[in-house]
């Protein structure tokens, strides 16, 4: 219950700033560019869509927000499972993780900077 309520707040948090920078983009379009250039004016949605397009080629503050506050998937995923999970390990169980992972990593196209040429014998 506590995660839906995480990502229904995050939701309409950004729905709020998509809807508010909407409203920004009409107005000062259609009181600006259209009477200095003479282009046509533009709706509440219109507005929208330029300001997520702007967001989708700048890489805006959507973004940020996500990586301030954590995507969905670490809002629905918490980090004290892993936490209490790693802490419940024995020493030799963490080796073997972090070896384990290691060599997934290879498989994927990652560099091991600890790779040597006899472990590709495996």
């Amino acid at each position: 219950m506590r995660k839906t309520i995480k990502i229904l707040f995050l939701l309409m948090i950004l729905a709020g700033a998509s809807a508010l920078a909407g409203l920004g983009i009409a107005a000062l379009w259609n009181n600006i560019v259209t009477p200095v250039c003479g282009f046509a004016a533009i709706s509440f949605w219109q507005g929208v869509g330029l300001f997520l397009l702007g967001q989708l080629l700048s890489s805006g503050f959507i973004i940020v927000l996500f990586m301030t506050f954590g995507s969905l998937h670490a809002i629905i995923h918490s980090r004290a499972h892993w936490h209490r999970h790693w802490h419940s390990m024995t020493d030799e169980q963490r080796r073997e993780f972090i070896e384990r992972r290691r060599r997934d990593m290879r498989h994927f196209g990652f560099r091991n900077h600890n790779h040597t040429p006899a472990d590709d014998a495996e």
